[in-house]
């Protein structure tokens, strides 16, 4: 028989990566996700009694996350208030001998869905990248945001919907 520690140790080999993955997604920058990648798994170790492997532990453990990245956003947001910060541009990984023009706006067409994914409301944010980027099912974004399926389905609608206005004003597609 397993202990609980032992599952929870083999549970975070399986999907450390899928957790520190959505980390980086929500937070955009790799340090910000290793802090709160390590944030979510000191606060799981802490409520090791409430996880449970047979009600979606990898949920769990995103839902946990999303907290995290809640909470570090209101900090943020009273500091900036206090002191702002800058944005920093990020032309990504030019390859070489690639076609230089179309990597250049290829990084640049990132970098702007990245900043007007940044400025989005969280609402409208969390489902997009919980689906677009991690792969997960209306059931199981309904499950770690804690909302009704319907409300993410809207709120995914709602948010291409922004995110397409706002490429349209930029001149990235039509409108």
């Amino acid at each position: 028989m397993t202990s609980v520690v032992e599952e929870f140790s083999d549970f975070l080999e399986t999907y450390e990566k899928d957790v520190f993955s959505f980390c980086l997604y929500l937070t955009m920058d790799k340090d910000d996700a290793e802090d709160l990648y390590q944030d979510a798994v000191t606060a799981a170790i802490e409520s090791l009694a409430k996880i449970d492997a047979a009600k979606n532990p990898r949920s769990y453990m995103f839902s946990i996350a999303v907290g995290k990245w809640k909470n570090a956003r209101r900090k943020a947001m009273r500091r900036d208030a206090i002191a702002p910060t800058s944005e920093a541009f990020d032309f990504g990984d030019i390859p070489g001998r690639e076609d230089v023009h179309a990597a250049v706006e290829k990084g640049i067409l990132q970098s702007a869905i990245t900043r007007i994914l940044r400025r989005m409301d969280d609402k409208f944010r969390i489902p997009l990248i919980l689906c677009y980027f991690d792969d997960h099912s209306i059931e199981e974004i309904a499950g770690i945001c804690k909302i009704p399926k319907g409300t993410v389905k809207s709120r995914l609608h709602k948010g291409r919907e922004l995110l397409r206005q706002k490429l349209a004003g930029e001149g990235w597609c039509d409108k």
